[in-house]
Order: structure tokens, then C-alpha cells, then sequence
């Protein structure tokens, strides 16, 4: 039979592809001039030293780079740490605080949680899109591995292949530099006027501890703040350019996984979705690890990304009645593209278990062997991922909108 043809996700950009170093293509050219006897030895060691970069590896890289670049202008800038003018109070210091007098307010980079939240899911975001493109690209293989494409007639086999190109030719669109300098702009456009509303606006707003009025408690918060644009316009810019980052590659994982359920949803109906192993568990999951690794990054990503955008618009921003439809808005779209594929998985996975499960039957096997052997398949769960942890991912899901409130009326109580 001939292999199924395979999804390249990692076509949505060239950071998701492994490649060689800048530089190594002149220093081959440079070996040129090299006496043919030390040419070999030579170009070996350039090799070595030039390991070809995975996408993991790039991006871990780039956000290793951008946050210590962040933490360096910070400490330049005096936005650091704790500001040295004893006038000046962090800001979570007022809760424990009866005296309402605002000679000052700190808010450093290390004092500003809600900063060092949104920081660390802004540099985890690629992470999260780099992990469920490479279990994307693992999709097909995994099937057929599993015996997936036994089951296909040569028909079915030209309809998947058809399906697999129509979806990497979406997968390319979104790769393409015009695309992708387009969300480049629109995540820039947005990150940008989020910020100048914080300009405008303040921070903390919410979040007031004292009896002096809102508008004075966060003009007072953002003056002291280590990203205000006026006193530290270099962090300013900073933070921006990592929002912008950060945005760029949310806006790319929902429309690949947007892209990745249509093919999901379609596959199925041609016959060829989640197939476990059911003769040969080769990795502890029945043949389906690359699925449960997807499955964990997809649930991971979503409740981090829903954090940091709760922390943004009901602690840094004023929170107001129409910041809960942007949250559900969040929440409909996480639904779309990781409940619904999962219960695709879901079934497909268990009609492959039943439809073993006759077979055994239907094989003459001794009635205590066939017992044995049906127990053992329906003693693991259909997907890679037991239900109390999905039961329990689901659950942090749905409470995580109800935390930054809860906390906010126990500081008002204090």
C-alpha cells in the first residue's frame, strides 16, 4: 500500500523549520581556499559547530534572548527592582495599609505580577504553536503506524491525499510573507492600542486599596510603573515588541488549529481519524503518544493564554461589562478548536475499539481468553489523556475567570 501522503504545519512559517545557522553557506564557500589535505577535516568541523537548528531550539533560543534583553534595559533603566526612594511604596504595600496618603507608587518589573504573568505567557506562546505543529506533522504517520491506512481502499487513499493538499496549501497561505507581515501589522495595530488605552487610562484601576478616588490611584500606579512611556520609553517599546510577538504567533496556532479541525472532521468521514493499536502497544498509549502530547499542549496553551488575557483586562485595565464577552469570545473559540476536535478523536477512536472488540468475538477464541483480551482494551481510556485529568483541565478552565475577581473582593475585605 502506498504511503499516505503527510500534513506539513510547519509550512504556517519558516521558524517551524529546521535549518543550518546563518553563516555556514560562506563559511563552505571560504573552504574553498583551503588546502585540499585540511579541506575534509575542515568542513567536518564546521558541521559540528553548525548543527542544523530545530524549531524548538530557535524559538527557545529567541525567547531566551528577548527576556534577557527585556531584564538588561530594565536593570539600565532603573525599572528593575524596588525604586531606591524611600517616598515611594510598592503598590500591593497599600493593601496592608490604612494610611491613604500617595506620596509615590512603585511598580518595578519584579514587583508588577500581573507584568511577570503576561511576560511569561507572551515568551511561552511560540512554544506552545512549536509543540502542536510538530504533533500535527506526527498526525498521519501515527494513523497509519497504528494500522490506520489498512482499511482504505485505493479511492479513500486519493481522497485523503487530495484533503492532505488542499490543507497544507492553507497551511502555506499562512506562511506566506505577505500573510504573515499582514498579521504582523494587525497584531503590532492591536498590541500598540492596548497600550496607548494603558497610557490613557492608567493601571490598577480596579484594584484600589485606598479611599483616595480611582482616577488618582492609577495615575499614581502607572507614574511608578517600569513600562510607563514617559519615564522608561525604552521598556516601553519593549513591551511592545513583545506583545507583538507574542500575538503573531496566537493569531498563526488558531488558524492552523482552525485549519487542522477541518481536516480532522473531513479525514474522519473518508475513514482515516484517530486509530489506536490495537495489536502491538508500542509507546504506553495504545500507539497514540504524538496525540496525547497534542492534546496536553493544546489544554496548556489554552489555560495559559486565558490567564494572561485575564490579567490584562481585570487587573492592568480597568474591568468593565464588555471585557466578559471578549472572554467568552476566547472561550468559544478554544471550544472550536479543541473540544470539538477531541470528541472527533473521541469517537472515531472508540468505533475503532468496538469494531476490535466483535472481532475478538467473532474469532473463536476460548470464552476465558476472549474475557481477558476484551478487558484489557476497555481498562484503557479511548484517548490518550484519562478523563479526571481532561474533567480536571476542564474544570481550571472554567474557575479561571472567577480567580482575579474572587481575589479582588478578598483585597477589598482586608
Amino acid at each position: 500500500m502506498a504511503q499516505l501522503k503527510t500534513l506539513e504545519p510547519q509550512l504556517i512559517g519558516g521558524v517551524f523549520r529546521s535549518s543550518a545557522p546563518v553563516g555556514i553557506r560562506l563559511a563552505m564557500r571560504l573552504l574553498r581556499r583551503v588546502p585540499r589535505p585540511c579541506r575534509e577535516a575542515a568542513r567536518q568541523l564546521i558541521r559540528l559547530l553548525y548543527w542544523p537548528l530545530t524549531a524548538k531550539t530557535k524559538i527557545l533560543l529567541i525567547s531566551l534572548v528577548a527576556s534577557v534583553t527585556l531584564l538588561g534595559l530594565a536593570e539600565a533603566g532603573g525599572a528593575l527592582g524596588p525604586s531606591a526612594d524611600a517616598d515611594r511604596r510598592w503598590a500591593l504595600a497599600h493593601l496592608f495599609s490604612a494610611d491613604a496618603e500617595l506620596s509615590g507608587v512603585s511598580l518595578s518589573l519584579l514587583q508588577d505580577l500581573a507584568g511577570l504573568i503576561v511576560l511569561t505567557v507572551v515568551f511561552v506562546t511560540p512554544l506552545f504553536c512549536c509543540q502542536q505543529v510538530q504533533a500535527i506533522a506526527d498526525f498521519v504517520q501515527m494513523n497509519e503506524r497504528n494500522g490506520g491506512g489498512t482499511r482504505l481502499s485505493p479511492e479513500q487513499i486519493r481522497r485523503h491525499d487530495t484533503l492532505v493538499r488542499k490543507t497544507n496549501a492553507w497551511f502555506r497561505m499562512l506562511g506566506r510573507r505577505s500573510v504573515s507581515a499582514g498579521i504582523m501589522v494587525a497584531a503590532a495595530t492591536g498590541t500598540i492600542a492596548l497600550y496607548a488605552f494603558v497610557n490613557a487610562h492608567g493601571l490598577m484601576e480596579t484594584w484600589n486599596p485606598t479611599a483616595l478616588p480611582d482616577a488618582v490611584w492609577r495615575d499614581e500606579v502607572y507614574a511608578g510603573w517600569w513600562a510607563n512611556w514617559h519615564t522608561h520609553r525604552e521598556m516601553a517599546v519593549a513591551l511592545c515588541a513583545a506583545g507583538t510577538y507574542a500575538f503573531h504567533f496566537l493569531v498563526k496556532q488558531l488558524v492552523m488549529g482552525v485549519v487542522f479541525t477541518g481536516y480532522l472532521y473531513r479525514s474522519a468521514a473518508l475513514g482515516f481519524g484517530v486509530t489506536p493499536n490495537m495489536r502491538f502497544d508500542s509507546d504506553g498509549f495504545q500507539g497514540l503518544r504524538p496525540l496525547r502530547r497534542f492534546m496536553l499542549w493544546t489544554y496548556g496553551s489554552a489555560l495559559a493564554h486565558l490567564i494572561g488575557l485575564l490579567v490584562l483586562f481585570m487587573v492592568w485595565l480597568p474591568a468593565s461589562p464588555w471585557m466578559v464577552f471578549i472572554v467568552l469570545g476566547v472561550m468559544l473559540v478554544d471550544m472550536a478548536v479543541i473540544v470539538y476536535p477531541s470528541s472527533i478523536g473521541y469517537h472515531f477512536a472508540l468505533d475503532v475499539k468496538k469494531a476490535h472488540v466483535e472481532s475478538l468475538y467473532a474469532s473463536g477464541l476460548p470464552s476465558d481468553e476472549c474475557d481477558a483480551a476484551v478487558a484489557r482494551i476497555w481498562s484503557t481510556p479511548v484517548l490518550p489523556v484519562t478523563t479526571r485529568k481532561a474533567v480536571t483541565g476542564i474544570g481550571l478552565y472554567l474557575l479561571a475567570p472567577a480567580m482575579p475577581a474572587l481575589i479582588q473582593v478578598l483585597f477589598q475585605h482586608l
